[in-house]
């Protein structure tokens, strides 16, 4: 067989070692070397599979191969072969191995006959794209993981476009904490920031107003805190849905409305009817963080002066664009919003979409894509760390998601400290380069064993290039992601030193300007930001500026 690389010599589940020929040994590099395609003949079929590694044994006199298997070819009703994801009977010792031709790479990497979207190149043959099987991708979840600079929010913003390109009609909700994406999708996005997000207080559950309610005092005092805070949300809501046997199926969770004035009030008459004085230091603590909330317009966007209405259709509206109305994705900014409680947000907001999911009619519901940056701050493996409600929130979206037509997309630099059980829901997974060896470890031990061998590469990866392996491709393959245009990348660059630092182009009314701004909480807008934003201001939503009194 003149184009035979070598002979298979050792037989495993899900590779093959291979010898090469001696002619092969000084030979065409390019059908050895690693990523290269190759087959050999099993009975019934063809088995397909990648080098992942090349060695020398017997003081040099041998020179090995190691493949991955990826499938097989078998021949369909029409006689026509095809591939399909693995390996039923695998090839014996001294079969020959030989390198896949143009045609069974068609096979392999072919446009899939299913809904697709092209994302980039393979890197070993940029004239051929890599495509993604979109249905595949979003009902089994995702991961985008690598380090810092690897190109990770540009391979996020690839992604997004490619499939709201290919699904126009898309419902795709976007959590950035760092407003890196505002600009990169144009109007195909509708951004929400501190400014004009409304999160009104009454849709935290008791577990999360609580988070931000009770502060201060011994753990005594701050039990005390949580009681009286239960008793009086209860009771604000169920005022607020009209008195009378009608409203007891309210609890502390219900998601009805109620008025932070009613809630002082409640506070204040439970205090009024103390017997000691000195027993009131739990409801005056509550009273002024509600006044001090209320009262700051950092908080605007959950507590204002604003007329309390029952706005809950408008908020799952606008968040999760039912109608799209030209805007299948949501964007929401985190970055304005106070450190103090963002956990809070995030539960609230991945809560929200799963809960109305869950009780939405079966069949209506459109299925929704929640992306959601830095998931290792949201759902750390360590459970000392950050909030457990949004732990739990996002936890059940990656367990139970899928059934109700919640999709979640992970993206984090540091996987070696997200929660392990939420990474392993993540069927498909595209990982950038990775220099942390915990973090390598931890991203092959979530992976099935014939992909491992991709995995080694990860140190070695250029900016843009990927390892992705799961569902949501035929194969695993190592791509590059495509370029974005200038306009539309993510604002993730980091600042040129070497050039701003070669002249002195700085003046004190940088300082100035940068004091006004962080006093008025002021961040810089996308530039074509005024007009959209308020085009797209629903009746009724005031928009804070400095200055201007809350109505």
């Amino acid at each position: 067989m003149t184009d035979m690389i070598g002979l298979v010599v050792e037989v495993s589940a899900s590779q093959l070692t291979v010898a090469l020929d001696p002619r092969e040994q000084s030979g065409r590099i390019d059908r050895t070397s690693i990523g290269a395609l190759v087959k050999a003949s099993a009975l019934g079929g063809i088995v397909l599979g990648i080098v992942s590694s090349v060695r020398v044994e017997a003081g040099g006199a041998r020179h090995v191969l190691v493949v991955d298997l990826l499938g097989e070819l078998t021949a369909g009703e029409n006689g026509k072969l095809r591939f399909g994801r693995g390996v039923s009977v695998h090839p014996i010792l001294g079969t020959p191995v030989v390198a896949a031709t143009g045609e069974d790479a068609d096979l392999v990497y072919g446009k899939p006959a299913s809904f697709h979207a092209r994302i980039g190149t393979l890197y070993r043959d940029e004239a051929r794209p890599a495509f993604l099987v979109t249905n595949d991708l979003l009902s089994k979840h995702f991961a985008i993981v690598g380090t810092t600079g690897s190109g990770k929010s540009c391979a996020v913003t690839v992604l997004l476009r490619a499939l709201l390109d290919t699904h126009p009609f898309a419902h795709i909700v976007l959590l950035d904490p760092h407003n890196e994406y505002a600009t990169a999708f144009g109007t195909s996005a509708e951004v929400f920031d501190a400014d004009n997000l409304q999160l009104p207080c009454w849709l935290l559950n008791f577990e999360e107003l609580v988070a931000v309610l009770v502060r201060g005092g011994s753990m005594e005092e701050q039990e005390a805190q949580t009681s009286i805070l239960k008793e009086a949300v209860i009771q604000s809501r169920r005022k607020f849905a009209g008195d009378g046997q009608e409203a007891g199926w309210i609890t502390v969770d219900t998601p009805v409305p109620f008025r932070v004035g009613d809630l002082i009030r409640i506070i204040d008459n439970a205090m009024s009817k103390l017997n000691k004085v000195d027993t009131s230091a739990p409801y005056l603590r509550l009273k002024s963080r509600l006044e001090s909330l209320n009262s700051d317009r950092r908080f605007g966007f959950m507590f204002s002066g604003m007329v309390t209405k029952d706005s809950l259709a408008s908020v799952i509206g606008r968040l999760l664009r039912i109608p799209v109305e030209g805007k299948p994705l949501t964007i929401i900014d985190l970055s304005g919003v106070p450190s103090e409680i963002v956990d809070v947000v995030v539960s609230l907001l991945c809560r929200v979409i799963f809960d109305f999911a869950l009780w939405a009619e079966h069949g209506k519901m459109p299925p929704v894509l929640l992306v959601c940056e830095e998931a290792h701050r949201y759902v750390p493996a360590d459970q000392n760390l950050g909030f457990s409600a949004t732990t739990r929130a996002i936890a059940r979206i990656s367990k139970e998601g899928r059934k109700y037509g919640v999709s979640l997309g992970l993206i984090t630099q540091r996987p070696s400290e997200l929660a392990p059980s939420v990474l392993t829901q993540c069927g498909t997974v595209f990982a950038l380069r990775m220099g942390n060896e915990l973090d390598q470890q931890f991203v092959a031990n979530a992976l099935p064993e014939s992909s491992r061998g991709m995995l080694a590469a990860l140190p070695s990866l250029r900016r843009q290039e990927a390892v992705v392996v799961g569902e949501g491709v035929t194969i695993p393959m190592r791509i590059r992601f495509d370029t974005l245009p200038q306009e539309q990348q993510p604002r993730s660059t980091s600042a040129p030193f070497s050039q701003i630092w070669q002249k002195d182009g700085a003046d004190t009314g940088v300082i100035e300007e940068g004091i006004r701004r962080w006093r008025h909480q002021l961040r810089e807008r996308p530039p074509t930001e005024p007009e959209e934003r308020s085009a797209s201001k629903p009746p009724g939503l005031t928009i804070f500026t400095p200055g201007r009194a809350r109505s």
